[in-house]
């Protein structure tokens, strides 16, 4: 199957039946934590007195960064935390 991880992912063309509870349950992981890492950079905290105003590029790329930290954070790091969910659901069928 396809990597399918993060909340950046196509959702068109993808079979749902065949997605399964651990592929569901790293891109809910993942998309919790890019979320967060989104919020605490909007942070006053880590925001910089700046001369120029950030462009709404700069804005993008770095969530896309986030999204792509978060899922290799939720792959790498996260794994106990993804299998603990897991085992919250019934077995599949």
């Amino acid at each position: 199957m396809a990597n399918i991880i993060g909340p950046a992912f196509n959702v068109t063309g993808i079979n749902y039946n065949e997605v399964s509870v651990r592929d569901a349950t790293e891109a809910f992981v993942s998309d919790i934590f890019a979320k967060i890492l989104n919020s605490a950079q909007g942070d006053e905290l880590f925001k910089e007195d700046k001369l120029i105003p950030e462009s709404n590029a700069e804005k993008w790329i770095k969530e896309w960064i986030n999204v792509e930290y978060a899922n290799l954070l939720t792959q790498k790091s996260l794994k106990p935390l993804v299998n603990q969910i897991v085992k919250s659901f019934p077995p599949e069928r």
